[in-house]
């Protein structure tokens, strides 16, 4: 993490120090989080719509602060006695001493990934992998935006020699921030969906913003993108990109072809030049995930072993394709997010695990889609083949248009609506019988975790 004087922060971000005999205090890392505080941080008190980190400055200092942050509204009481460095608006100074920072780390390298979907997967890949080799540190949770991408920044040691950081975008110009920020020597797009429609009106529109993790990107640095893509295939063209540009996929006109070899209970494996390469994680999308795993790190000098090894040691985050084994059944559980494309895979992850009497699908609202809300969850519902699943559970207001379109194929008998999730569990319960495979999903907001909580202690 930064370890920098308060007079050294101070003429990064252009501050003005409370009293210049603290000038030489030394700062421990930040925290822009009076709850998760530590002694010797800088506080940084951010200030939104529904909270007001100015309030917690004594509490801050009680737990150790040595000093803080003060926008030019802030009013000083009485009973504080940390330093301070008086600026004109906390969240840019925040950035601005992330961008800062990073320029003085010049033996780090930055891999910057974003994408509407496995960003977080090919994170979690890399880090496994390039610690094999390297100190790496990586994008903590989902601290991926504005406030996220400079704490990351900030939290990096001055030794790492990788830092893999997570970018997201909800509308135009975020990435170009944190990318501005970060500045990577590799910049990765791991595909273009369907999520954030809300506000980028297209895919297109999803690229656009996408594309903004290049303004930052070192002038010897490497745009590494996803070949198989219909959009970024499409699109691609039509953007000037001055440094190396690799592609990768499935298909055969890809710089970097990888292909599907194995896809079986709890594993997936595939081929690149001759060799195989397996992942101990669930769903074919992964094999995009571990294949630009693979192209980045023989870039970043690992041998074959090595990035076999680390691939190997990988386990699955909370709520993302994770097999959950029960008394008498097991649960899919993919709960973290839910758009067309992650759901589409989720769908052939379920068709393809065998060794299962009855397979019931427990789906919810997938939020965020924009003005083609009701039309995608219809188009998805239609795909749901009879054959493969024996009962569709669906729940919030979206998912009745996927229960719309289940109709096309499925009986009545066999595909339900809820808009209460109390209900919904209550059916569910009574579908559930010995080896059943639940497969859960839907959008965060929609908590479905509290499904499979619910279903946890029942008893076959």
């Amino acid at each position: 993490m930064i370890e920098r004087s308060l007079g050294e922060i101070a003429k990064m971000i252009g501050g003005e120090i409370s009293d210049e005999k603290y000038s030489n205090l030394l700062i421990k890392g930040v925290s822009t989080d009076s709850r998760t505080i530590q002694e010797g941080n800088l506080y940084i008190p951010l200030i939104g719509e529904v909270f007001d980190g100015r309030l917690f400055i004594k509490e801050c200092e009680d737990k150790g602060a040595s000093a803080f942050l003060a926008d030019t509204d802030c009013k000083i009481k009485n009973n504080i006695s940390i330093p301070y460095i008086r600026v004109e608006d906390t969240l840019k100074s925040l950035q601005d001493l992330a961008r800062a920072y990073r320029s003085e780390l010049k033996n780090t390298k930055v891999i910057g990934i974003t994408g509407s979907n496995g960003k977080t997967t090919t994170k979690d890949l890399l880090y496994e992998v390039l610690k094999e080799k390297y100190k790496v540190q990586k994008t903590i949770g989902n601290l991926n935006n504005e406030i996220g991408v400079p704490k990351t920044i900030l939290s990096l040691d001055e030794d790492t020699n990788i830092a893999i950081v997570e970018m997201g975008t909800d509308s135009f110009g975020d990435i170009s921030l944190t990318t501005n920020i970060s500045r990577p020597d590799i910049a990765i797009i791991t595909n273009i969906g369907d999520s954030h429609l809300e506000k980028l009106k297209t895919k297109e529109g999803i690229l656009k913003a996408k594309m903004e993790i290049v303004e930052g990107l070192s002038q010897d640095g490497y745009f590494i993108y996803n070949g198989d893509d219909p959009t970024m295939k499409k699109e691609i063209s039509s953007y000037e990109v001055k440094q190396k540009m690799i592609s990768f996929g499935e298909e055969d006109d890809n710089d970097f072809v990888v292909k599907s070899s194995d896809d079986n209970r709890g594993k997936v494996s595939f081929t690149h030049d001759g060799e195989t390469y397996t992942i101990p994680l669930l769903g074919s999308h992964n094999i995009y995930n571990g294949g630009v795993t693979v192209l980045v790190s023989s870039l970043l000098g690992l041998s074959t072993d090595q990035i076999k090894k680390g691939l190997s040691e990988v386990t699955p985050a909370n709520n993302r394709s994770s097999i959950i084994e029960f008394e008498g059944f097991d649960v899919l559980d993919d709960c973290y997010k839910s758009n067309p494309q992650s759901l589409r895979s989720g769908l052939k992850t379920t068709k393809l695990l065998g060794g299962y009497d009855s397979k019931i699908l427990v789906l919810g609202d997938m939020l965020e889609l924009g003005d083609s809300e009701d039309d995608l969850h219809y188009q998805v519902g239609s795909e749901i083949d009879p054959k493969d699943i024996d009962y569709c559970l669906f729940f919030g207001s979206l998912s009745k248009h996927m229960y719309e379109g289940a109709l096309e194929n499925f009986s009545k008998d066999r595909i339900f609506h809820f808009t209460s999730k109390n209900d919904l569990i209550d059916k569910l319960k009574s579908l559930i019988t010995k080896s059943s495979l639940v497969f859960v999903k839907g959008s965060h907001g929609m908590h479905m975790e509290e499904i499979i909580e619910s279903i946890s202690k029942l008893k076959l």
